[in-house]
């Protein structure tokens, strides 16, 4: 079944007259089938890394925004931001929907700051619990573009980036 799919898909993207863009995602892209990764099947690869400490701080601050009806202190954003190393936007979304559910349960006032550093130490992301899995993953960023839109410092392999997007 996969096989036909991934065939319909190839045929479809060589045969079609549609003005159509195409993004594709992909946790691993070592187990996608190298058909779809041969060159001119998709002109970029992008490589998405976990955030950096001003990107932390922009997910934090959005989801904060986003539950809270008062502002946090930047203090304290500081420390989450701190205590998010290493986290993906999902840890960060799960950290702050805890402190956002107990914000609805007794009031945003109410919400310590021990409770704020306590959902967010509670989190084990990828990076302590798989560290591995994340770093084979990320030996693929030499043929890729950084999604960051930050320049790479190294250019390895410059042909090798017009593939897919990773996700």
């Amino acid at each position: 079944m996969t096989t036909r799919l991934v065939g319909q898909f190839l045929y479809w993207l060589q045969e079609s007259r549609a003005r159509v863009f195409v993004v594709a995602t992909a946790n691993d892209v070592r187990s996608l089938p190298q058909e779809l990764l041969r060159s001119g099947r998709f002109d970029d690869m992008f490589f998405v890394d976990l955030p950096e400490p001003d990107e932390r701080r922009e997910i934090i601050s959005i989801y904060l925004r986003k539950y809270l009806r008062t502002p946090v202190e930047p203090d304290l954003v500081d420390e989450l931001v701190r205590i998010s190393d290493g986290f993906a936007g999902s840890d960060i979304q799960s950290a702050v929907t805890e402190i956002c559910h107990e914000a609805i349960r007794i009031g945003d006032h109410n919400v310590s700051e021990d409770y704020y550093l306590s959902c967010f130490r509670n989190v084990i992301p990828l990076l302590r619990s798989a560290p591995e899995k994340v770093e084979e993953i990320r030996q693929l960023r030499d043929r890729a573009i950084p999604a960051s839109g930050r320049n790479r410092a190294t250019v390895d392999h410059p042909a090798a980036a017009r593939r897919v997007v990773l996700g």
